[in-house]
């Protein structure tokens, strides 16, 4: 093991010794490797990018999005066991998909004007199956004593009508008591107040911004869109569209974990899904309810099934097909140019084997040389990939074009440059050292 480990470490400086005496003959390898490698990159890192904007630009149109109700009159209600259920079925096939619940209650919010507003009692998965945007402090944390609650930014800036840049976080304490018929009553207090024996005490810890004032409406679609009216008339005019939102449109209501509060039953599911996966998981969503007995009503937006992700599919498939391409060709122009540069090299190895070489040194100095060249040029490709990918977008820039770093692309184009030029350094090595020295060094001369 030991003597392993030194041919290792003496072949290891063998071979970066060589490199540095043939600078010319490296730098024309490694420029071969980056060329390769920056071709089979460019293409990935943009075709990547684009797809993430057009992912989040597909956001806007809310076409990532499944709302779920109950139909109306229906015996059987919508319950917390089963936001538990679609998770679980949605957890093998559709990992990234996010399930929240809501169930919304009135309240009248006591001060100095009486407001209407609505208690969402809801989960931690809302903020992100929402997409949610925070404008001061943070969302709540389950388990916390006090019980923490989230207010729409309408609605704090009524209650806190004297904040200007920042509201009063620290401070603040909602109060929330039952009413009379089912209702509710909640309120700002201080620690002198008094309040109504039943009340518990939640602390306010983050101000969001609220549906209506986003310009999204129910379904998740950014009304300001230019394809936001087109897309949502046509699912009127099926009939797939959401009911009146009250408390999702005016900006009145407070967010707080339903573990500390009524939450029986959900009235209200979204969920949030890759918008190309949209259809799977409505399905999957209605049949795994329809099991437990519910009779829901799903909405969602097909609009980027319809109009995006076709040419998205042919784009990926292109990119898959220009990747085998270029990496074929980019081994295959790889392997000659190190078959002839070993070619050349026959006389050093007959140099090397009169000196007292093994066979064993020559095949690992070779290995290596081979290893370290393609590393350094698959690192300085897939730099150039990059660079020529977002040189790309700079040029002609576009809401859906733009360049990221193709992970996956990187490894695998570095993985089939190093193995590839590996096996043409070390493999003609190999078969050159088992020739007579003197012949190989009649060769030279």
């Amino acid at each position: 093991m030991l003597q392993l480990s030194w041919m290792i470490r003496r072949s290891l400086a063998g071979a970066g010794a060589e490199l540095v005496r043939h600078p010319w003959r490296t730098v024309l390898i490694c420029q071969g490797i980056l060329w390769a490698v920056a071709l089979m990159v460019a293409p990935a890192s943009i075709l990547q990018g684009s797809r993430q904007a057009a992912l989040e630009r597909a956001h806007q149109l809310g076409t990532d999005r499944i709302q779920v109700e109950v139909e109306p009159g229906a015996t059987s209600v919508l319950e917390v066991e089963d936001l538990s259920r679609l998770r679980d079925a949605l957890a093998s096939d559709y990992s990234a998909t996010i399930v929240s619940g809501q169930g919304i209650r009135r309240t009248i919010i006591e001060g100095d004007e009486r407001i209407r507003g609505w208690i969402v009692a809801t989960d931690q998965e809302e903020f992100s199956a929402r997409s949610l945007e925070l404008i001061d402090g943070r969302w709540f944390k389950p388990g916390m004593n006090p019980p923490e609650v989230v207010f729409e930014e309408p609605l704090a800036r009524r209650l806190f009508s004297d904040a200007e840049d920042s509201f009063p976080l620290d401070d603040a304490r909602l109060w929330i008591a039952p009413g009379r018929s089912g209702s509710w009553l909640a309120g700002i207090s201080k620690v002198t107040d008094e309040l109504p024996e039943s009340a518990r005490i939640w602390k306010v810890v983050g101000v969001i911004r609220s549906a209506g004032e986003s310009g999204i409406n129910p379904l998740g679609f950014g009304e300001d869109h230019r394809f936001a009216n087109l897309v949502e008339g046509v699912l009127k005019m099926l009939g797939v569209a959401s009911e009146s939102a009250p408390w999702l449109r005016d900006g009145m209501a407070m967010h707080l974990d339903r573990e500390n509060f009524d939450a029986a039953p959900v009235d209200w599911i979204v969920i949030s899904t890759d918008p190309m996966q949209v259809t799977e998981v409505s399905h999957l969503v209605e049949n795994t309810l329809i099991e437990r007995g519910r009779t829901p009503l799903v909405y969602a937006n097909a609009a980027w099934s319809i109009l995006a992700s076709p040419e998205l599919d042919g784009y990926l498939v292109l990119h898959d097909v220009f990747f085998a391409i270029t990496a074929v060709i980019g081994w295959l122009v790889l392997t000659n140019l190190l078959l002839l540069t070993g070619r050349q090299r026959r006389a050093e190895v007959g140099l090397r084997r009169a000196e007292g070489a093994s066979r064993a040194d020559i095949f690992w100095q070779f290995l290596w040389e081979g290893v370290f060249i393609s590393l350094l040029g698959a690192i300085l490709g897939a730099l150039a990939g990059v660079a020529f990918a977002t040189l790309r977008v700079t040029l002609d820039p576009s809401a859906v074009l733009a360049a990221s770093w193709p992970w996956n692309t990187i490894f695998e184009s570095m993985l089939i440059v190093i193995v590839g030029a590996a096996l043409a350094s070390a493999g003609p090595a190999w078969a050159v050292s088992g020739t007579d020295p003197a012949l190989l060094l009649r060769e030279g001369r």
